[in-house]
């Protein structure tokens, strides 16, 4: 997410597509990385974003999804660093349920980002050259999906341009996946082949990207 985002719209569309079935999706956003100008801004609002969500307490909320096993909330309790919590963080394995958490501010070498989480817990990092973490998302297996926040279409344009990942959305998240009528797929490691669509069958990857600009 850059500096010229619409924050609350942003946060919103992320905590939901952290969160929503227990971010037990396989393109649930995996982590958030937001530009320095705006982090304070963008934890606050992802904050609201799960109280009105879920409410003050989603172990009661039916809304909220449980976590598969008591072994996969174990798991997942292991990748929270209490120094990082901002949100959430308490975990019951025996009930399936662990907190929406929210981790800031998150490094790249910590534990949460070693691999892929799928679960409700949403780490936030940061950055402040654009180019600089192109580089580093490259230097990393290629995703089944990815997100791009911003009001700035020179700078959307530059990152579906210099991204690899199965399908994605700008300014929103997971949506994509409802529209059938688009090809859906991995690419790498991520998956091979592509489900839906006219050209679901093929040797190249047609990625889809929904697109909302918001005001």
């Amino acid at each position: 997410m850059d500096e010229t985002a619409n924050v609350p719209d942003a946060a919103k569309k992320i905590a939901w597509g952290a969160m929503a079935w227990g971010g037990q999706w396989c393109t649930s956003p995996g982590y958030a990385v937001v530009h320095k100008s705006v982090a304070e801004q963008f934890v606050a609002e992802s904050k609201k974003a799960v109280v009105e969500l879920y409410g003050t307490d989603p172990k009661s909320n039916s809304d909220y999804s449980s976590i598969i096993s008591p072994a996969a909330v174990t798991r997942l309790a292991s990748l929270i660093d209490p120094k990082e919590v901002v949100y959430g963080g308490k975990f019951d394995a025996s009930a399936r349920y662990l907190d929406p958490t929210i981790l800031y501010p998150v490094l790249w070498s910590d534990k949460v980002m070693e691999d892929e989480i799928f679960g409700p817990i949403l780490p936030i990092l940061t950055y402040s050259d654009l180019g600089k973490l192109l580089e580093k998302i490259k230097s990393l297996p290629k995703p089944l999906a990815g997100y791009m926040f911003s009001r700035n279409q020179q700078a959307i344009d530059h990152v579906l341009q210099s991204l690899s990942f199965g399908g994605g959305a700008v300014n929103q998240t997971n949506v994509f996946l409802f529209i059938e009528s688009m090809p859906y797929g991995g690419v790498g490691t991520s998956g091979i082949g592509n489900y839906y669509g006219k050209v679901w069958l093929r040797f190249s990857h047609p990625r889809q990207v929904c697109s909302d600009i918001p005001a």
